[in-house]
């Protein structure tokens, strides 16, 4: 048996586990919600804020890599989201770099510029949870407070120097030259694709809760998804930080909504998500064959 026929064996797997995964949760979801399903139209706006905030995280991803074939390199990103699936978070962050290598782009290059993205990211999340604390009025004052200055302290990663000081704590981009890091001009795109990304998941994720009934403080909902979005973001060796994500919403949700809703209604998101991507991806995928990555390299 050869290698190609090894790797479309585990790929038509993996395919089969993830769809399998997401049978059972929509079983989940329908009985948790007593058959309940959030409508078309509701599915189809969130779908569009998820492939919005995706298309601005690939601007920032191209802004950071800085080179030439902006668009070759914004549909490697899309090709590779559906890796984030993976246990492990190796697949789409492999993906991600090996396309761009295949686009020209150095590895070293291509690994400082991802985990760049990724900070960028994290700190878009976490400068939505001033929003969270400032609507959680039912919190501890200190967990506000400290929700406050850990926000406001993540914000110093935007300054290029602070970046270069946590890329050189970071294992895989410990010995990365200061020449590697993007300039500050593109973190800072990098970042306001980030807060841009969150808030329009998180306005998603208040779509679909709206659905089984009224909400009262939407600004909480879309807080406490930013939150629950980042820290399972962060959480590298969860799947897209499934489960995670669905405690940290009950969490802080747990008395507007029961917690069989709340976790149906971020079900209901990831397969709208999963739709989004799966489109986005076939859509992008001829800019990325090997075939044309080779006549710009």
């Amino acid at each position: 048996m050869t290698r190609r026929t090894v790797a479309r064996i585990a790929i038509f797997a993996f395919i089969i586990v993830v769809l399998a995964f997401f049978v059972l949760a929509i079983v989940n979801a329908w009985n948790a919600t007593n058959g309940q399903l959030p409508s078309l139209g509701r599915l189809t706006v969130a779908g569009l804020l998820w492939g919005a905030g995706l298309l601005a995280a690939a601007y920032g991803w191209t802004t950071l890599l800085g080179t030439d074939h902006r668009l070759v390199h914004a549909a490697a990103f899309l090709v590779a989201q559906l890796g984030k699936y993976a246990p492990g978070g190796v697949v789409q962050a492999t993906s991600q770099v090996g396309l761009a290598r295949s686009a020209g782009v150095p590895v070293s290059r291509g690994v400082t510029a991802l985990t760049v993205l990724s900070l960028t990211q994290v700190v878009g999340g976490a400068t939505w949870a001033i929003v969270l604390a400032a609507a959680w009025t039912d919190a501890n004052p200190f967990l506000r407070v400290l929700i406050v200055v850990g926000a406001i302290a993540l914000l110093a990663l935007v300054d290029r120097r602070w970046m270069v000081w946590a890329l050189r704590r970071i294992p895989r981009t410990r010995d990365s030259s200061d020449s590697l890091v993007p300039a500050q001009p593109a973190i800072l795109r990098a970042y306001a694709s980030g807060v841009f990304l969150v808030g329009a998941v998180s306005v998603a994720y208040l779509v679909m809760l709206a659905s089984f009934g009224s909400v009262d403080n939407p600004w909480l909902v879309i807080g406490a998804y930013a939150a629950a979005w980042t820290i399972g973001f962060a959480a590298v060796p969860i799947p897209a930080g499934f489960g995670l994500r669905e405690a940290v919403l009950v969490g802080i949700l747990h008395g507007m909504f029961p917690a069989s809703v709340i976790v149906a209604a971020s079900v209901f998101l990831r397969i709208a998500q999963l739709v989004v991507e799966g489109i986005l991806a076939a859509i992008s995928s001829h800019r990325v064959r090997p075939s044309r990555l080779r006549e710009i390299t």
